[in-house]
């Protein structure tokens, strides 16, 4: 069974996409690589990236959400925003992993070809932290909404940051981990003060890069959700019954828009 496949995206990044379709960056400066992500922990991730550098390798959570922290433990250096530690304890175990394997991609994948649960604990990802890698800076933007500690990571150099989950075609904002819409509206507006460092925004699920727009998108979006003027749809997500706020054909927006929310509609103004 093939775990996972690799492309080359720019000059210092190579984009590994694992078998549940969920991607990571592996990012190479002159002295170090940064992996950002594990995937589910499906398959051997680290020899994966062993293939690819032999440099040493800092390992940065974006959050902990078993599809991104379930490939940790065979790393020694592994970074997480502290906001998620007790999430990804429960978040990122066997059967939590197992289960969404399953889910996204239907095929019975061995117990043994997963890698274990983390053990070891992480260090402490803080907003603005700086990752020197050799002629290649990344740093730490965090953006609560999706889980609490959900960070984005800025390529300086490339002028390209990885929003992840943190904003996309489908943002989950529903499980006791999110923000409600209201609060979350606030973290984007933040995130977008910083929108001039930018040029090219990627993604963990779906297409690699999506246009810089979608930052306006989803902060408009919030908008709708909470003037009652959103045309939600039904949407099911491994049982749990949601909205969508946009009318949507496999995630891309049919009024042409960028970004889209998924949510429950009692989460949605602060307490």
């Amino acid at each position: 069974m093939e775990y996972f496949t690799s492309e080359k995206i720019s000059p210092s990044t190579t984009k590994i996409t694992d078998i549940t379709g969920v991607a990571v960056f592996l990012v190479e400066g002159a002295e170090k690589t940064a992996l950002i992500d594990t995937a589910t922990g499906a398959g051997n991730l680290k020899a994966c990236v062993d293939s690819l550098t032999d440099k040493p390798v800092e390992v940065i959570l974006t959050h902990g959400h078993c599809d991104h922290a379930g490939g940790a433990a065979p790393f020694e250096r592994v970074w997480l925003h502290k906001n998620d530690w007790d999430l990804v304890e429960h978040h990122a175990t066997m059967d939590m992993k197992t289960d969404y394997a399953h889910f996204t991609t239907g095929k019975d994948i061995p117990l043994a070809d997963f890698a274990p649960e983390r053990t070891t604990g992480y260090l402490t990802l803080e907003n603005g932290q700086v990752f020197d890698l050799g002629g290649v800076t990344l740093e730490a933007i965090h953006v609560p909404g999706h889980t609490q500690g959900m960070t984005c990571i800025l390529n300086r150099e490339e002028r390209t940051v990885l929003f992840g989950d943190a904003c996309n075609s489908a943002v989950f904002l529903w499980d006791q981990e999110s923000s409600c819409v209201e609060d979350y509206q606030k973290a984007l507006l933040e995130l977008k003060k910083q929108e001039g460092r930018w040029d090219t925004v990627m993604l963990s699920h779906g297409p690699t890069t999506v246009g810089k727009g979608i930052l306006d998108g989803v902060i408009a979006v919030c908008g709708e959700i909470m003037a009652g003027k959103n045309d939600w749809q039904p949407y099911d997500f491994m049982g749990h019954a949601l909205r969508m706020a946009k009318k949507t054909e496999n995630h891309v927006r049919l009024d042409g828009g960028l970004g889209n929310i998924i949510y429950d509609p009692t989460k949605v103004f602060a307490k």
